[in-house]
């Protein structure tokens, strides 16, 4: 019998241990996820911080960038509107020509201020479109203008 008893005892005496050391694990455990917790919460702060200062960045960069096109396209417009204004300064000198020329200088000289004035008219149609030019489109639209600019140019001076 009191083998039995101190059988019971040892048996009681392990099951609280092992309960004692279950309840132990499931402490170790819920600290454990606590503190993965708490490492997952630090680590998605960081991530969103530094989202947040990528996007920051990124932004400034694309407003720079786009200043940058707005003053070259400003100062674009700017130099062909002083050239548009030389050009139509010849333009009203060569008329002064024309309406002092006689014959077959006068007919010569009518029919080039007919193309110039149709190229003027063509080229200040294609500058107005430099207002709702993009970045994408700007080196296509500026290589056209300039084209255009030249056969104009090249009209007038052979005029």
């Amino acid at each position: 019998m009191s083998r039995s008893i101190i059988v019971s005892g040892a048996f009681i005496a392990l099951l609280i241990a092992g309960c004692s050391k279950a309840a132990d694990d499931q402490q170790k455990a819920a600290v454990a996820q606590s503190e993965a917790n708490d490492k997952i919460a630090a680590a998605r702060a960081e991530a969103d911080k530094k989202v947040a200062s990528a996007q920051s960045e990124a932004d400034m960069q694309v407003a720079a960038a786009q200043a940058s096109f707005m003053t070259r396209r400003e100062d674009y417009r700017h130099k062909t509107t002083l050239n548009l204004v030389d050009l139509d300064h010849k333009v009203d000198v060569l008329s002064a020509k024309s309406r002092a020329a006689t014959g077959q200088a006068q007919v010569d000289m009518n029919a080039s201020l007919k193309q110039i004035r149709i190229g003027r008219a063509d080229f200040a149609t294609d500058y107005l479109s430099l207002e709702s030019t993009t970045a994408a489109t700007w080196d296509a639209t500026q290589a056209r203008l300039d084209r255009e600019w030249a056969a104009l140019s090249a009209l007038v001076d052979k005029a």
